[in-house]
């Protein structure tokens, strides 16, 4: 095996990518990255009724989107002349042979094996009358037990007697699966297929490819299945989050990239659970991850964003909040923009949220007096007080919190700021007063203020 750390992800461009595929190139990226090595894409278009240009352009948008660049690419059916290169060598060294059984004598074959309990195999008498047409399968004549050294999951047996004669291609110019991808792991030196636990029994049928082949053998880690909460097994085609879809909704990539790295595996319990990408790359341990499925938790995924969103830096929330605004509500806002950001960014769960959030600032709902009065501790005439010295404190909003500070040295802080926040927003639960007084700017503030104080009075 070559010396080198290689791994790859081999998606299929046959549907959206989903966080699965996301999953696994995030660990063979870390896994690379850990060892000085090199993460290929390889795109797995050979499927031609079902691979399309939009999959595939989907697949290397969101890689990139989220910070999972390939240091080599190439596509599948590019490699097709040596695909059939090593057909023939097979079919010549009379380690492959023709097929010719029908799709209907493999079912009756299938259906007997079935009845008496035996596993499904195909073992071909047609193996030695040298026939040149149907599909081409491996001469499977092996008897040793193959053992499948996994990195996660240790010591994998199986009986190659199991498999039969293992098919090869549909033709001598439309190789399977298993063939084309043991091909291609071998001339691309692949030394570390890290994939999910969907392929741990394809991996002896390639493990027999590749020695009649006289290939090197990679080492092997097969992923934890992703499971929907009722533990049924999650894929695209079953109900699986799209990364496109998590990113219109709202979703940040800090976020989606902690989000599948704890989709089994977790890091030391000192370090918490809301990483970033350098320090997931850094704990990473691919011999720890766990062997059992990883249920996949919206809520989680929620929570987790929240966190991100709150820990970015002021700027980069702006950055990454804009676009989601509606341009209606950014000509409503016009140069305060940012400072409505500032003021709903660390309360929402995703960024679909803000355009909501804002509008709950712009527009005031109709609300009681008595919501003024904090914890029913001070009364209608001492919270117009208040309101009244905070009209006459804050002149300018930049300096409102110094501006305050002698009024909640003497009032309490409850005192001054609930009937304040209550007065700019008209709810119990809003940003800080701070904040709104940041983003409703100081005509509008004062004019809110002065709005409370009359309820006060009626």
């Amino acid at each position: 095996m070559n010396n080198k750390i290689r791994v790859r992800i081999a998606p299929s461009p046959t549907g959206f990518m989903h966080i699965g595929t996301a999953r696994t190139a995030l660990f063979n990226w870390m896994f690379a990255k850990q060892h000085n090595g090199a993460f290929l894409l390889r795109i797995e278009d050979t499927d031609k009724d079902r691979s399309k240009k939009e999959f595939e352009d989907d697949i290397i948008k969101n890689l990139a989107w989220l910070g999972l660049e390939h240091d080599e690419f190439y596509r599948q059916s590019e490699h097709i002349e040596n695909h059939t290169v090593n057909l023939k060598k097979l079919l010549d060294s009379n380690k492959a042979f023709w097929c010719a059984h029908t799709i209907k004598e493999l079912e009756i074959e299938a259906e007997q094996q079935r009845a008496a309990k035996e596993p499904p195999r195909h073992i071909c008498e047609h193996r030695d009358i040298g026939r040149t047409d149907g599909i081409i399968r491996l001469r499977n004549d092996a008897t040793d037990s193959i053992v499948i050294n996994d990195m996660i999951r240790g010591d994998i047996t199986y009986d190659p007697r199991l498999f039969g004669d293992i098919s090869l291609a549909k033709n001598i110019s439309e190789p399977l699966y298993n063939f084309v991808v043991t091909v291609d792991d071998f001339d691309a030196k692949i030394s570390h297929v890290i994939r999910g636990e969907d392929h741990i029994t394809n991996t002896p049928k390639q493990i027999l490819i590749g020695r009649a082949l006289g290939f090197s053998e990679p080492m092997w880690a097969h992923l934890p299945l992703l499971l929907a909460k009722d533990r049924t097994k999650l894929s695209k085609r079953n109900g699986g989050l799209s990364v496109g879809d998590c990113r219109e909704s709202g979703y940040i990539r800090e976020a989606i990239i902690n989000f599948i790295a704890l989709l089994g595996w977790h890091p030391k319990d000192e370090i918490g659970e809301v990483l970033d990408l350098e320090t997931i790359t850094k704990e990473f341990d691919i011999t720890r991850a766990q062997r059992g499925g990883a249920i996949v938790d919206t809520e989680k995924l929620d929570w987790l964003n929240r966190e991100h969103i709150k820990r970015l830096p002021p700027d980069e929330q702006i950055k990454i909040a804009e676009p989601f605004i509606s341009a209606d509500l950014k000509k409503q806002i016009e140069s305060r923009v940012d400072k409505y950001i500032s003021a709903v960014m660390p309360r929402i769960t995703k960024l679909t949220e803000i355009n909501a959030a804002i509008k709950s600032i712009i527009d005031i709902p109709e609300y009681n007096a008595d919501l003024l009065l904090w914890k029913g501790k001070i009364d209608r005439i001492k919270a117009k007080e208040i309101l009244e010295s905070i009209l006459s404190d804050i002149t300018d909003i930049e300096t409102a919190d110094v501006s305050l500070a002698s009024l909640i040295k003497k009032e309490g802080t409850g005192p001054v700021l609930w009937p304040l926040r209550v007065s700019l927003s008209g709810n119990a639960i809003s940003p800080s007063p701070y904040e709104l007084l940041y983003a409703l700017g100081l005509d509008e503030a004062r004019a809110r203020v002065r709005i409370a104080i009359s309820k006060l009075d009626a």
